[in-house]
């Protein structure tokens, strides 16, 4: 296999559902705040994980074949 080294090459920035951007979500939500998302890009499960990490209640309701709803329970 060759391999080069290359200078200068930038790190991307973080795709837009990282665990990192779940979490800035989850945490600037209230109690009784919702966001809609697209569940063929974002399962909901993530952000049943990222909550339960962060000790946030949540839940998520499907609003149509694509879209979802998460609300910050408690």
């Amino acid at each position: 296999m060759d391999m080069k080294i290359e200078k200068g090459i930038s790190i991307p920035i973080k795709r837009a559902n990282s665990k990192n951007n779940f979490a800035a979500i989850l945490r600037s939500m209230e109690v009784g705040d919702s966001i809609l998302f697209d569940r063929t890009i974002i399962k909901p499960s993530s952000f049943y994980v990222c909550a339960g990490r962060l000790g946030l209640k949540i839940t998520v309701r499907e609003i149509d074949e694509k879209q979802s709803r998460v609300w910050r329970t408690e």
